[in-house]
């Protein structure tokens, strides 16, 4: 495989925020920090000879299966940031890709994830094809304190919306895309807890794909300093997602 000259393990982009990605305090909103890092993501599979195209060869594609995101601070419009973004394994089916956010030098976010490997055919999750093995690992670097885990599915909870999926939901996997279920779930919060940095860690399990037409029931509940989100299909949860706020919050 030959690869570009500018191909690294640990691969760095740097993105400045616009105001279209900002929320009416300035500040990046959850769903577009949630693009970027799918970009950069993207790119970095694409200089590693491991793009959504080289995928498709085999009928394959990357799909996110659970992530945790931990926040000490969210960039605003018109600062720079860094994203930094390295594979902590691969293997078979699955790959675990971690990122850091830096503001000034600073870390201001760290990223935990894991992807699955779905043959866009059948719809299965299988065995990667594509040679990997002059990807460094870095199993040994961690960028969260805690690392992305199920979320309980099991907390009593209020039907707080509905949505039906849209064409502009949707991707190029032509199922709904990882951040309108954190966007259709973060519109049903209080205004408050998403504006004055209440929210100090996001986790998300994507557990079964959305299409076209189909209408989800949007279920939530707090627990003390941590909100619960259930995405349901046909009363089969879809989408789960676990809001930790800090200790200050009302």
């Amino acid at each position: 495989m030959i690869l570009p000259d500018k191909f690294a393990s640990v691969y760095k982009a740097t993105t400045e925020i616009t105001i279209d990605q900002c929320a009416v305090n300035s500040k990046i909103q959850p769903t577009h920090l949630l693009n970027i890092l799918q970009a950069v993501a993207g790119k970095h599979s694409a200089l590693g000879g491991m793009s959504y195209f080289d995928m498709q060869k085999h009928h394959q594609a990357w799909v996110l299966s659970s992530m945790r995101i931990e926040m000490d601070n969210l960039p605003q419009w018109h600062e720079e940031i860094a994203v930094e973004t390295w594979i902590e394994t691969l293997t078979g089916i699955k790959s675990i890709r971690d990122f850091e956010v830096f503001l000034n030098n600073d870390k201001i976010i760290g990223v935990n994830s894991l992807w699955v490997v779905l043959n866009t055919l059948k719809r299965r999750p299988e065995a990667i094809v594509l040679p990997h093995d002059h990807l460094q690992k870095f199993p040994d670097r961690k960028p969260t304190t805690h690392s992305f885990g199920k979320i309980d599915l099991n907390q009593p909870t209020d039907l707080v919306g509905e949505h039906t999926v849209v064409y502009s939901d949707l991707d190029a996997l032509n199922h709904v895309n990882n951040a309108k279920y954190v966007e259709w779930c973060l519109d049903c919060l209080p205004i408050d807890i998403l504006l004055d940095g209440t929210i100090t860690a996001i986790d998300l399990n994507f557990l079964k794909e959305v299409n076209l037409g189909e209408k989800v029931s949007i279920h939530s509940a707090f627990v003390e300093k941590e909100v619960y989100f259930y995405l349901k299909l046909n009363e089969i949860v879809c989408f789960a997602m676990k809001l930790t706020l800090n200790k200050n919050a009302s």
